[in-house]
């Protein structure tokens, strides 16, 4: 159980950075259950995973019909799976995937939380999806005994008003599957500064944590992070992964009863209000 400060709760999240093998569904999911079992060992208890974890990522870039990409429905099989391993480990589980619905031939690019109690919770669809897939168009967020979660995918963090809306809902820690590509592996390092920058900014501007949990190809691994959203001075990183496959680890800290955007909107409702006006009529155009 997450140790209680009174009204502040410190919870143990966890980022498993791992490389998954083009459309493998069998190989992905094997290798994505042991990481959570060493997850386990170091007593994590919200763990998540990359984007299209479940078939890897580097398939998109020749964009394949979406009728002969590797899918399951949420919920299926590989959320049975998850569930089931999350009751083993006591732990909420966070899962990219390639998603099909029953009787459809959309292919959405999910990710679904499972819980040690709740088995499926629910699914995060992205919203600024790759063209093989077709556009998620809700923002929900998922309680769990630690706390209410919001769940965003990769592109998503371009919108600060994805992640804003996500924490207005309640939201006390935001989650990233994300899976960066480089068809070069060059200049890794310098192609991340944006990506930080908006990861950093969506920690800043809503006053919550980020886990960011990305993958990578078999001749690199990515830039997995778990941010603070202190405002001053250096990114106050809580934990940067190498660049290697590994689970990665930091405690967090949060206020169970503070919404931080609710004193932003008590101070200036007029901003919110005609922000909203504004955007609805943007999009009457």
């Amino acid at each position: 159980m997450p140790k209680s400060l009174g009204k502040t709760t410190r919870i143990r999240v966890g980022a498993a950075q791992m490389i998954s093998a083009n459309w493998d569904l069998a190989g992905n999911l094997h290798k994505a259950l042991d990481f959570c079992d060493r997850a386990a060992k170091r007593n994590v208890q919200i763990l998540c995973f990359p984007e299209c974890a479940s078939v890897g990522f580097d398939w998109v870039q020749k964009k394949p019909p979406a009728d002969r990409v590797p899918a399951e429905p949420i919920p299926g099989p590989m959320v049975e799976s998850f569930a089931k391993k999350a009751s083993e480990t006591d732990m909420y589980i966070i899962f990219g995937m390639t998603e099909r619905p029953r009787r459809s031939q959309r292919l959405y690019n999910s990710a679904f939380l499972v819980g040690p109690h709740e088995g499926y919770i629910g699914c995060y669809r992205k919203v600024l999806s790759e063209r093989v897939f077709t556009n998620g168009r809700n923002a929900e967020v998922f309680e769990t005994r630690y706390g209410t979660v919001g769940i965003f995918i990769c592109a998503d963090m371009r919108s600060p008003d994805i992640a804003r809306l996500l924490v207005a809902k309640g939201a006390k820690i935001l989650f990233q599957p994300t899976n960066y590509f480089h068809p070069d592996g060059i200049a890794i390092k310098n192609r991340y500064l944006g990506k930080h920058t908006a990861q950093r900014s969506r920690a800043i501007e809503n006053g919550v944590h980020l886990v960011v949990a990305n993958s990578g190809r078999e001749e690199y691994v990515n830039d997995s992070r778990i941010i603070a959203p202190n405002g001053q001075g250096p990114e106050s990183r809580l934990a940067r992964a190498t660049h290697k496959e590994q689970v990665l680890v930091a405690d967090i800290e949060f206020d169970n009863n503070r919404n931080p955007l609710a004193h932003q909107a008590k101070t200036a409702p007029w901003l919110f209000r005609e922000m909203g006006e504004t955007m609805v009529r943007l999009a009457g155009k």
